[in-house]
């Protein structure tokens, strides 16, 4: 029995501190860019947990010198804390995903400006902003602004990642340091890809713009 006492807490060693070092890793200077910290887990974390939990565990198996009793009362409470701990890092995991997309969609919306109006000068950057009750995300200001004229308008594209479930979402647009233009949504909390396509539709507010910048710009989207 001390044997596979060993085999379990050594285990249990090799996983928790692959775990503890990946998190400790950029304190060491490595890095949690491109996994540099997982590989510090598993090369130093690791093999240090390992020889711990078997060092640990035969301590204390031989400790109970030749109760059998104590020494699977021992291995009982430990697989018990196991299956506790994975138990509860479902639970956990599963409420704290419970409103998250199967998997990451992509939001494009493109905003026309009003007949007769030019597109500005490239170097002025246009910058989307996806806003709801559960996350908040910008399109790249960087990079020259995707101008295209189409019917004759200045339409600009922008592209947003999305995460989360929720029929909350507004899209907010501002080009240099002009107003914000704030857009709502009526897309699905849980769309499925390229489900979704709205028509037109005007901002409901504009800040510094009179009428809620009706007329000024209109918004289409699709996801």
């Amino acid at each position: 029995m001390t044997a596979f006492i060993v085999i379990v807490w050594s285990v249990i060693g090799f996983i928790a501190g692959g775990i503890i070092a990946t998190e400790f890793g950029p304190l060491f200077g490595w890095r949690n860019m491109e996994g540099m910290s997982a590989y510090f887990g598993l090369m130093f974390g690791s093999p240090l947990g390992l020889i711990a939990g078997a060092v640990l565990s035969y301590k204390i198996s031989r400790h109970f010198g030749e109760d059998t009793k104590k020494r699977g009362n021992f291995l009982f409470l430990t697989l018990l804390g196991v299956g506790a701990l994975i138990a509860g890092g479902f639970i956990f995991e599963t409420i704290r995903t419970r409103d998250h997309l199967d998997s990451m969609k992509w939001l494009t919306c493109k905003a026309r400006l009003k007949p007769g109006a030019t597109a500005p000068d490239k170097s002025i950057p246009v910058v989307f902003e996806l806003r709801s009750d559960k996350e908040t995300r910008k399109s790249s200001p960087y990079g020259v602004p995707d101008w295209r004229v189409e019917e004759g308008r200045a339409v600009v594209y922008g592209n947003m990642e999305v995460y989360r479930a929720t029929t909350d979402r507004s899209v907010a647009v501002r080009i240099g340091d002009g107003p914000v233009y704030l857009f709502k949504l009526d897309t699905p909390a849980r769309p499925k890809t390229y489900s979704y396509e709205s028509r037109w539709f005007e901002p409901v507010s504009a800040d510094g713009v009179g009428g809620a910048g009706q007329g000024e710009m209109d918004m289409k989207c699709e996801m």
